[in-house]
């Protein structure tokens, strides 16, 4: 693979950091989360309240939690009047799954580079409940899941806040976990088993036993966003080179699909966003389904989830009426160079838009299905492959600038 200079700068930087498991605290105190503000996934909407249902369900869920409406009927109405402001959480070097919204006083769990600790990244906590569940991760809009985002800030952030009184590195853990059949993205049993060793390890062998520790421990999806925050750290640290496509900001908001490059910092490039190929809880189809959703697609514009489908046989399995021919071809393709802190694993990172370009091939993202109107929560996951578009438009620009420079 031919790789530019600028890219070559910018993936040395993406090699560099090193993200931990460094702190908690609340997304005020983080990144300055003004009242009345919301966080999201993806880019922007335009209006910003102009959101899918799913996620106006979650802000809705977050405003009582905030305390600035009685109730969900009082949140509704405080929305629609525009008073909340919605911007994308990366924006903010926060990463959130699905239809999750981070409010000012939600706790958020901090990575930070060791070789560079001003460098941080943060995310939500998540867990409890599959897809039909009252989460408002999912979409839902009721006291249920008004009471599981009490529950997660409060008792959960509260019990496992002392385990990170020394920075936890989070590559190692990914590293070990793909090498047992983990994905980094929609299986990660072998990363909650490590986690909760060092949870263990932390906070002594009585915390699994806990009502917090059962609630950790019956959930290896909330080992995604610790997962999510380090891989925002990382693709930040590759920010802000003169030229380079090395993607920095990958999501989407269950309506568009956008990405930022390293040399454009801050500029959104957005494609309309389709909905993910999988396997759809019945009775519900495809036409139920919000576009592709959610921060997690970080953890493909790292370079694992469905492009390390590879190591992971439960994902084969899971994916397979679903899978593109060339799904085995687009690490060599896509991704600069193996990343020299996952030795054990070998695997690839680093995702350009100019690499996407140069071959005409667009990466495939795992992603949660959610139902659109808000009502049946998380109907599964499948495989999404956004357009060439943003991507040809990201390179476009960067030379555009190249030029007026």
């Amino acid at each position: 693979m031919s790789i530019r200079s600028e890219d070559l700068q910018a993936v040395e930087q993406f090699m560099a950091v090193r993200p931990a498991w460094s702190g908690m605290t609340t997304a005020s105190e983080a990144v300055g989360l003004e009242s009345f503000h919301l966080l999201h996934s993806g880019p922007p909407a335009t209006p910003s309240h102009a959101q899918v249902t799913p996620t106006l369900n979650s802000a809705s869920v977050a405003c009582v939690y905030e305390g600035w409406a009685g109730d969900l009927d009082e949140a509704d109405a405080l929305i629609a009047s525009g008073k909340v402001i919605f911007e994308p959480a990366q924006d903010r070097n926060v990463a959130t799954p699905l239809a999750a919204v981070v409010s000012p006083s939600m706790r958020v769990l901090e990575m930070s580079d060791l070789n560079s600790p001003a460098r941080r990244a943060y995310a939500p906590f998540n867990g409890g409940g599959t897809g039909a569940a009252h989460a408002a991760r999912y979409g839902r809009k009721s006291q249920d899941a008004i009471d599981l985002i009490r529950f997660l800030n409060d008792e959960i952030a509260d019990a496992i806040a002392p385990a990170c009184h020394e920075p936890i590195p989070w590559l190692p853990i990914i590293d070990d976990a793909l090498t047992r059949g983990d994905d980094a993205h929609l299986r990660h049993l072998e990363a909650h088993k490590i986690f909760m060793g060092i949870l263990a390890d932390r906070l002594g062998p009585d915390f699994a036993g806990t009502k917090a520790g059962e609630f950790v421990g019956a959930w290896p999806i909330f080992h995604l966003n610790f997962w999510m925050a380090a891989a925002k750290c990382i693709l930040s640290g590759a920010s802000g080179v003169t030229g380079s496509g090395v993607i920095t900001s990958f999501g989407a908001n269950g309506a568009t699909f956008g990405l930022q490059v390293s040399g454009l910092p801050g500029r959104w490039f957005t494609a309309p966003a389709t909905v993910p190929l999988g396997n759809i809880r019945e009775p519900l189809t495809q036409d139920d389904c919000t576009g592709a959703y959610g921060d997690s697609a970080l953890a493909e514009g790292f370079g694992l989830g469905a492009m390390a489908q590879s190591y992971c046989p439960d994902m084969q399995a899971l994916h397979k009426d679903f899978t593109p021919d060339d799904m085995a071809e687009l690490p060599g393709k896509l991704l600069m160079a193996a990343h020299p802190a996952l030795p054990k694993s070998g695997a690839r990172a680093a995702l350009s838009a100019r690499a996407v370009v140069g071959t005409g091939i667009t990466p495939i993202v795992e992603l949660g299905l959610v139902e659109k109107q808000g009502d049946g929560g998380g109907l599964g996951a499948g495989l999404y492959r956004p357009p060439l578009a943003p991507f040809i438009d990201a390179c476009a620009a960067l030379d555009e600038a190249g030029t007026v420079q």
